[in-house]
C-alpha cells in the first residue's frame, strides 16, 4: 500500500471515530432526556447502541443501573453497578444504589457496611437528596438496631445522630460484590397516618361498639405488623408483600384506619414500592384525603393515568 492510500486510510478512519463520538454524544443527550422522563426501558436501548460504539461513560452505565434496577431487573442493575465502580471508584451514587441492593435483598451487613464507608469517606460530598434518601433507608435500622449500628458501624450512626456513635470505634469497611436482587430505590413518601378513633366523653351509647371494634380492629391489624417484621425468615420483599396482603383485607372489610397501620410500615421499609404506594393512594383518596393521594402518586416511578383519573374524580 502506497503512502496516499495510507493518508487516506488513516483519514477515513479518523472521520469514522469522529462520527462514532458525535452519535454517542448525541445518543448521550438523548439517553439523559429519557431518564429524566422516567422512560427506563428506553434508556437501556439508547445505552446499549453507545456500549455497542465502545463510547459510553461511567455515568451513562450508572443510568443504565438505575434503570435496570427501577424496571425490575435487579442482576443485570447489579452487573452494571460493578461496571459503574470499576471505572469510576468514587462514584457515589453508584454505591448507594449496591448499598440499596444489598439491604433489600437482606444482606443487611453488607449494606450497612458500604454506607459506613460511604459516611466515612464521601459525606462531605453528598447532595441533600442523596442524604434524605440514606436517611429514609436507614431509618428503620435507626429504630430497630441502634445499639448494634453504633457498635458495628459507627460512622452511620454517627450519620443518624445515635447515642453512643462516637465512642464505638471504627470498623473496618470493604465494598461487598454486586449481588443479584429484588428491590425498588428508595424515594421519601408521605405516609397515611394511622389514628384511632376517638371515643368523645359524651358519646351515645350505641357509639360504643363501633369504638370498640374500631379498637380491636387496629389492635389486630398492629398484631399482624408486629409479626410480620418479627420474622426473621422473611425477606425484606416478602414483608412489603404481606404487608401490603393483610392491609388489603382490612380495606376490603372498610377498616380503613387498620389497613394504614400496615401500609405505613410497608412504606418504612421500602418507601418507592410502586405496590404500596398506589394502595395508599387509593386509601388516602377513600379517607378523604385527596391532596395526599395525589402527592403519593407522584411518587411512583410511572405514570398511571388509570389511578390519576381516579383520585380526581370527585366523591358521589
Amino acid at each position: 500500500m502506497g503512502k496516499a492510500s495510507r493518508k487516506m486510510n488513516k483519514r477515513r478512519q479518523q472521520q469514522a471515530a469522529a462520527a462514532s463520538r458525535q452519535a454517542a454524544h448525541q445518543q448521550g443527550v438523548e439517553l439523559d432526556t429519557l431518564f429524566e422522563q422516567g422512560e427506563y426501558a428506553e434508556v437501556i436501548n439508547t445505552l446499549a447502541e453507545i456500549v455497542k460504539a465502545g463510547q459510553q461513560t461511567p455515568e451513562e452505565l450508572y443510568k443504565g443501573a438505575y434503570s435496570y434496577f427501577m424496571l425490575g431487573d435487579y442482576t443485570r442493575a447489579a452487573g452494571l453497578v460493578t461496571a459503574v465502580l470499576d471505572a469510576a471508584p468514587s462514584h457515589v451514587a453508584a454505591r448507594i444504589l449496591l448499598a440499596r441492593i444489598c439491604i433489600l435483598e437482606d444482606r443487611i451487613d453488607d449494606g450497612l457496611a458500604i454506607f459506613d464507608f460511604i459516611f466515612e469517606h464521601d459525606e462531605a460530598v453528598l447532595t441533600d437528596e442523596q442524604r434524605e434518601d440514606a436517611e429514609d433507608i436507614l431509618d428503620y435500622y435507626a429504630r430497630s438496631e441502634g445499639d448494634r449500628l453504633a457498635k458495628d458501624f459507627p460512622h452511620v450512626a454517627a450519620f443518624l445522630g445515635l447515642e453512643g456513635a462516637a465512642e464505638a470505634s471504627p470498623a473496618v469497611v470493604a465494598a461487598p460484590e454486586a449481588p443479584a436482587v429484588q428491590a425498588a430505590p428508595v424515594q421519601p413518601a408521605p405516609v397515611v397516618q394511622a389514628a384511632p378513633a376517638p371515643v368523645a366523653a359524651a358519646a351515645p351509647a350505641s357509639a360504643a361498639p363501633a369504638a370498640a371494634e374500631a379498637a380491636e380492629d387496629l389492635s389486630a391489624a398492629e398484631s399482624e405488623r408486629d409479626g410480620v417484621l418479627a420474622n426473621k425468615k422473611l425477606s425484606l420483599h416478602k414483608k412489603v408483600r404481606l404487608l401490603n396482603v393483610f392491609a388489603g383485607a382490612h380495606f376490603a372489610a372498610g377498616e380503613h384506619a387498620a389497613a394504614a397501620v400496615l401500609l405505613s410500615a410497608a412504606l418504612d421499609i421500602d418507601a418507592a414500592d410502586p405496590e404500596t404506594l398506589r394502595n395508599l393512594a387509593v386509601l388516602a383518596k377513600c379517607m378523604g384525603e385527596s391532596d395526599k393521594a395525589l402527592a403519593l402518586v407522584a411518587k411512583l416511578p410511572q405514570t398511571d393515568f388509570l389511578l390519576l383519573d381516579y383520585l380526581r374524580r370527585k366523591e358521589d
